[in-house]
């Protein structure tokens, strides 16, 4: 019986060998995963969907039109663009507050190459002139949000190394504290998207999939996610991407994304 069960082991241990250089193989012969995370969230009966961005590993960019002019407008109209290069989305959302004519209400950078000028007026109607607003600013390997009048001030120094920019408002949080314009008892209840960047320097994009305040949907991105600095992108039109309503609803103007090349079989 003895001699059996040692058999018995020595079988399974030359098993569990084979296994692990099996996975061990699989591993070496498949490409590294990104490190784009998707991640769901329940705070005070809201739920919030999240994509947590590496820029050492993933390549975060934006899009407004496609080569011809043709402004995408949605994820779908970007994914079947995408495509023919090989490329998808990790995850996507709405790049920021835009006219009526889908273009960015204030500073848009793409490529390096601007394509709408920074919006310095303060005194107006709507969500992007709450003060202070800001810019999210993508450059190589690294994002910083910065708010509008130090930019201002100073453009060759924030803007002179960016491949990427959307301005939009207001910021939500700077240096770890909550906009101080941000009322914690309001009833003004959206649906809300943002971008923030947390102590390790990752970005996060953030959309609250029911109604929110600014405050709580603040305090969300410093409490539960650790975000020290956040900007605002819009309200009722925000959609993420992948859900289950991603293409549902009107098109709106850029876009914030993680691509990925797309293995051809």
């Amino acid at each position: 019986m003895l001699w059996f069960l040692r058999k018995i082991i020595n079988v399974a241990g030359s098993l569990v060998l084979a296994l692990t250089a099996g996975f061990a193989l699989y591993n070496y012969l498949t490409p590294t995963a990104h490190a784009a995370e998707l991640r769901q969230y329940r705070y005070n009966q809201i739920s919030i969907t999240t994509c947590q961005i590496d820029l050492q590993q993933d390549n975060l960019r934006m899009y407004w039109k496609d080569p011809a002019g043709t402004i995408f407008g949605t994820f779908a109209n970007l994914r079947a663009w995408l495509r023919p290069q090989g490329k998808d989305l990790i995850c996507a959302t709405n790049a920021g507050i835009y006219d009526k004519e889908h273009k960015p209400l204030g500073l848009y950078i793409e490529n390096g190459v601007t394509l709408r000028k920074l919006n310095t007026r303060q005194n107006a109607y709507g969500n992007f002139y709450l003060q202070p607003n800001g810019v999210f600013i993508v450059e190589e390997k690294q994002a910083r949000i910065v708010d509008t009048a130090s930019v201002d001030s100073d453009r060759p120094r924030w803007l002179s190394q960016a491949l990427y920019a959307t301005q939009s408002g207001p910021i939500m949080l700077r240096n770890g504290e909550i906009n101080t314009a941000f009322d914690p008892g309001s009833i003004n209840l959206f649906v809300r998207n943002a971008v923030c960047i947390d102590p390790s320097k990752k970005v996060v994009l953030a959309m609250a999939r029911n109604p929110i305040t600014f405050h709580d949907f603040a305090q969300f991105l410093r409490d539960k996610l650790q975000c020290v600095d956040a900007l605002y992108l819009d309200g009722n039109i925000s959609r993420i991407y992948p859900s289950l309503e991603a293409d549902i609803g009107p098109s709106f103007g850029a876009i914030i994304g993680v691509e990925k090349t797309v293995t051809q079989k």
